[in-house]
């Protein structure tokens, strides 16, 4: 059942998005490769590339919701927790890394559990 919010919303074009990204992408590889002195086109050109690939990524499809949808609030505060704390302190990495590392795959071989794939 459509309702007035979603006859209000606009409609996402996932191709025009992708096609997007992909030349934007295509012409900051060229760009930075052919005219060095033009670097700021060139980087320009990527980081939209990127952002519409991003966009491109987490629009919806018909046979999944946005991939944003499922993502709690505590999600978000804890990741952008992570972040500051990363730019404040770099050397967090360290032990976040080696953390990360032995619980994605020491503990699950010790454990005897297969990882998914």
């Amino acid at each position: 059942m459509n309702t007035a919010s979603d006859q209000n919303r606009p409609q996402v074009n996932r191709l025009l998005v992708g096609i997007i990204a992909i030349l934007c992408l295509i012409a900051g590889a060229i760009i930075s490769l052919n005219y060095p002195e033009e670097s700021f086109w060139g980087g320009s050109f990527v980081r939209v590339g990127l952002l519409m690939a991003a966009f491109w990524y987490a629009a919806p499809t018909k046979g999944r919701a946005a991939a944003w949808a499922n993502v709690s609030p505590w999600m978000i505060v804890g990741v952008a927790a992570l972040l500051l704390l990363i730019v404040r302190r770099p050397r967090i990495l360290i032990p976040f890394g080696v953390a990360l590392f032995v619980l994605g795959f020491i503990v699950p071989k010790l454990l005897g559990k297969p990882r998914k794939q």
